[in-house]
């Protein structure tokens, strides 16, 4: 700028009109430059660093928003442990929003996942940047795209983690696992069984499991583990209601709601006569032979 008015100063002896001209122009982008750099600064100290989920947990690398922060394109929804985001920088201009930076995936080897990195990630959002904008008149589309870290998942999640969402700990998600079951129609269930028998009712037995599918993405980090789940076993030896009851995480956990949903039993019987049961089931996933 400084080099632009310089040059424009000289000319300003030789052909004022011209001259005038060039400084009216590059008073006149001072503004826009300064206030888009402002903006974008203040988008990165919120932003930059943070890790955060993609509201609908698109599985596309490359996404394209529109100014109303809906997606263009098509695109198809990921498991929600595959769709975190963390902020490498935000960039603005007078176009749109770009936000860069990493892919990560939700892998529990505890309570607390450990993120692994999945490959690079690109958001693009189209939308005319004005000399009025600020961050505050921004932020809303951050909002669009991804979720707040306090914000309920039960709506946005398939039913098998509605339970998991529903609680806090172990026991309270048990309760709204049971309290899903309450809602049906069936007949009764006699509670989980465990061992060869529990109060005259004889265990069910597994008679069809097939193995789940292991992911790519899980296959190329080397994801090992166990997703435990609850599901009821049905007087006609089929499974019904599958819940996750502790992760694993990486895509795997749908893929082991999936497989169990196919399996079949022996049912549990009481007295000779088959009954309903609900039980838990540990879905091993082993990366390497």
């Amino acid at each position: 700028m400084c080099i632009i008015v310089e040059r424009a100063t000289v000319m300003l002896r030789r052909v004022g009109v011209l001259a005038q001209a060039t400084l009216l122009i590059c008073a006149a982008s001072v503004p826009a430059w300064s206030q888009e750099n402002q903006v974008q600064r203040d988008l990165n100290s919120e932003f930059k660093g943070k890790t955060l989920l993609l509201r609908h947990f698109y599985e596309n690398y490359d996404l394209e928003y529109d100014a109303h922060g809906d997606v263009v394109g098509d695109v198809k929804p990921s498991p929600w442990t595959l769709a975190y985001v963390k902020i490498a920088k935000v960039l603005v201009t007078s176009h749109g929003i770009e936000i860069m930076g990493n892919r990560k995936g939700a892998w529990y080897r505890g309570e607390k996942p450990d993120m692994q990195e999945l490959g690079k990630q690109r958001i693009h959002v189209s939308m005319p940047i004005s000399d009025s904008d600020s961050s505050a008149t921004l932020r809303p589309i951050f909002k669009r795209i991804f979720l707040d870290a306090d914000e309920d998942l039960r709506p946005m999640v398939p039913e098998c983690w509605q339970s998991y969402f529903g609680g806090r700990d172990p026991e309270t998600r048990s309760e709204a696992w049971r309290g899903m079951l309450e809602k049906d129609n069936d007949p009764p269930i006699v509670k989980k069984v465990d061992g060869a028998s529990f109060s005259g009712i004889s265990a069910p037995r597994i008679t069809f499991n097939p193995d789940p599918n292991y992911t790519k993405v899980a296959a190329s980090n080397h994801v090992e583990g166990t997703s435990v789940l609850r599901t009821v076993v049905n007087a006609n030896g089929m499974t019904s209601h599958v819940a996750v009851a502790r992760p694993l995480g990486m895509g795997l956990d749908e893929q082991a709601v999936l497989a169990v949903s196919q399996w079949k039993f022996q049912p549990a019987k009481r007295d000779g006569v088959p009954v309903r049961v609900q039980i838990a089931v540990e879905v091993s996933f082993r990366c390497c032979p």
